[in-house]
């Protein structure tokens, strides 16, 4: 016999897939305000259907933040989070509307993340079902700008996690199953070389070349790849110059950091600005803006104990999952920094995010919320011991 959780969500799995098709056949590319207050109104409704009392988060310039808070008989306190909008423009539902082709199902968004929002939904109903409430509250908040970083949202939500035991993101699980038990941290600049402008046919003696400056900064940005293990450096972007025969008097290049720990970035950001005092090319300038942007999810005691949990839950299921350590970063990495342990990937399994090709593993729908559902209960048992444990760094 299944356990009761597998075996209420299988029961689950038409309406699961029927609302999942609701909400991928939305437009909700982040720059577009309407279809995120759209699935942000679906997920109200969703909320209501649970008891849960909603806050409503208005934003201008983006889809408006939700909190919705369930509450329990118990002590547990447990912070999920998923976002609402996704990378896609208006008018991609519409071309390439949820599919199902054997064990996949496709569509803009499927993966990144709608299926979170309802994993986190369908998890919460479960243990409704069986009459469970054993935690004092479950806060799940939805993130409307995560796909650009969540430059409003990430105010907003760290002190819904500061006094919880747990924090679950409700991302996909890798193509593998696993989840993430850590991710690196970012940092962005913009290098702007300025140099002097010359014919580079009559008197190119005259000039000095910002492009040829930029890239020596570029070999030297390079290099810095493994200055500790984990580190990448990546030029990504560059501009530069106006007509073939003139010595270009500016550059500019966009340049992405990750590292594991705040001293990488650290490290790093020492460097580049090192790099950008002492230019190659006599005549020309370097100016270094910006910093460190995301920090670092780091694999916490704490978190390692809750990784643990989400095994075990696993096991309860039928299946195992790995752990997974992350270039990326998202909405985990500001929860983290709240010195909370904290989980992501904890949906179903897809893949292929923000492509044509994105997709969702059928199959690992129904085992995967149940994981969840099962998780939420063995963070409540432990929530002691995961207390007892937070902040506590590896």
């Amino acid at each position: 016999m299944p356990h009761p959780l597998l075996a209420h969500m299988l029961a689950q799995q038409s309406a699961f897939l029927a609302d999942l098709g609701e909400v991928v056949n939305l437009d909700c590319g982040t720059e577009y305000k309407p279809g995120v207050d759209r699935v942000g109104a679906m997920m109200k409704r969703h909320f209501v259907s649970l008891g849960a009392e909603i806050q409503t988060f208005p934003l201008a310039d983006y889809g408006d933040c939700l909190l919705g808070t369930v509450r329990g008989s118990g002590a547990a306190r447990i912070f999920m989070i998923g976002h609402l909008d996704t990378v896609y423009p208006v008018g991609t539902a519409a071309s390439r509307p949820m599919r199902q082709a054997g064990d996949r199902i496709l569509g803009p968004g499927v993966a990144d993340m709608k299926n979170g929002l309802l994993a986190g939904i369908y998890a919460i109903r479960a243990l409704q079902s069986l009459g469970w409430d054993d935690y004092d509250e479950i806060r799940f908040f939805c993130n409307s700008d995560e796909e650009v970083g969540s430059p409003r949202s990430r105010a907003l939500y760290p002190p819904f996690v500061s006094d919880c035991d747990a924090a679950l993101v409700l991302e996909s699980g890798r193509a593998n199953g696993d989840i993430v038990t850590a991710r690196k941290g970012s940092a962005f600049y913009r290098l702007h070389v300025t140099g002097r402008a010359a014919h580079a046919g009559v008197e190119p003696e005259k000039g000095a070349s910002a492009i040829l400056e930029l890239a020596h900064q570029t070999v030297a940005l390079h290099a810095l790849n493994g200055v500790r293990p984990g580190v990448t450096v990546n030029v990504g972007v560059v501009q530069g110059g106006s007509k073939g025969n003139v010595v270009p008097a500016e550059a500019s290049a966009q340049v992405d950091v990750r590292g594991l720990t705040h001293d990488d970035l650290t490290l790093v950001d020492r460097r580049i600005h090192d790099l950008a005092a002492q230019p190659t090319v006599a005549g020309t300038r370097v100016e270094a803006t910006g910093g460190p942007d995301n920090p670092p999810m780091p694999r916490t005691p704490a978190s390692a104990q809750l990784a643990a949990l989400a095994q075990a839950a696993a096991g309860e299921m039928g299946f195992t999952v790995g752990e997974n350590l992350s270039g990326g970063v998202s909405d985990a990495n500001y929860c983290a920094s709240q010195g909370v342990p904290t989980l992501d990937g904890l949906g179903p399994v897809g893949g292929e995010d923000h492509s044509p090709a994105e997709y969702l593993v059928l199959s690992s729908i129904a085992p995967r919320v149940a994981m969840l559902a099962r998780l939420l209960q063995l963070i409540a048992e432990q929530h002691q011991p995961l207390r007892a444990l937070r902040t506590t760094a590896t």
